[in-house]
């Protein structure tokens, strides 16, 4: 036989090799992209089944939650002077004028009167932080681990004193369609004594512009007055009488264990494109 015959056998082999070479690795990649469906699928099936359970979790931990409300039920207007005892007790008198830079640091506290009940028939446990004080004599500061006994109510007072200065700043930002930038706010917790429970938090902030400047009197500013028939000026406070609530679950308070938050979703993983037949 010639060498031409003996060249072309070996290129058809050579090619037939290459053509089971190539299927091979076809049939390697859709063994790999199937099994990395199948394990998607796996993990998904998985996600779901935590999510579900921790989902149910939490509605057990809800049924058993204990109930208590947080309502701001007094913002007092005209806002109160300050005073060095802690306790304001008397609004500035009706008329009175603030002339800049003489007056500026004069204070006015802003105040909320607050009530934590406790809708239960067990102790509860309540602790304040930020400006809450206590309604007793020279206003102490509200601390941690306050018992509330069941079926009771507690009166905190949401305050803090600021200087006028400070307060025109709160008008110039409203003004400027900005975040106002002095506020009086303050952190509500309660629990009950189960390890594997409950704990809900409140957040209250009270803020706004009690003093506005007098027009076409430059460096003169007066408590606002009211864009409201029959109000006397209160609207240009902000805060939410009925403050949003947190809940925070645990599997266990002691430990600072607590349970993951429910997730539905996981991250695709990178599969190859599927291969055309």
């Amino acid at each position: 036989m010639s060498d031409t015959f003996w060249t072309a056998l070996s290129a058809c082999a050579t090619t037939a090799a290459f053509g089971a070479v190539a299927w091979q690795s076809i049939l390697t990649r859709h063994a790999v992209v199937t099994s990395q469906r199948a394990l998607g699928t796996a993990e998904r099936a998985l996600v779901a089944s935590e999510a579900v359970a921790l989902d149910a979790a939490r509605a057990r931990l809800d049924g058993q939650a204990a109930r208590i409300s947080v309502r701001i039920s007094e913002v007092p207007w005209p806002p109160y002077a300050w005073t060095p005892s802690g306790m304001p007790v008397a609004p500035w008198p009706n008329g009175y004028e603030w002339h800049f830079p003489a007056k500026q640091d004069e204070r006015i506290v802003l105040q909320a009167t607050i009530v934590v009940k406790n809708h239960e028939q067990s102790h509860l446990t309540l602790d304040f932080a930020g400006d809450l004080y206590f309604s007793a004599e020279r206003r102490p500061r509200a601390a941690t681990s306050n018992l509330l006994f069941p079926e009771q109510a507690i009166t905190v007072f949401l305050q803090k004193d600021f200087t006028i200065k400070e307060l025109s700043e709160n008008y110039e930002a409203r003004q400027a369609r900005q975040p106002l930038p002095h506020r009086v706010t303050g952190t509500i917790a309660a629990h009950d004594d189960r390890d594997n429970g409950v704990t809900d938090t409140w957040d209250v902030e009270l803020t706004g512009c009690p003093v506005k400047p007098v027009e076409e009197r430059e460096g003169l500013w007066v408590v606002a007055g009211s864009n409201l028939p029959d109000d006397s000026g209160s609207d240009s406070l902000e805060y939410a009488t009925q403050p949003s609530r947190t809940r925070t679950y645990w599997i266990s308070r002691q430990r600072g264990q607590r349970l993951p938050e429910p997730t539905f979703t996981i991250d695709a993983p990178n599969v190859p494109p599927a291969i055309g037949s």
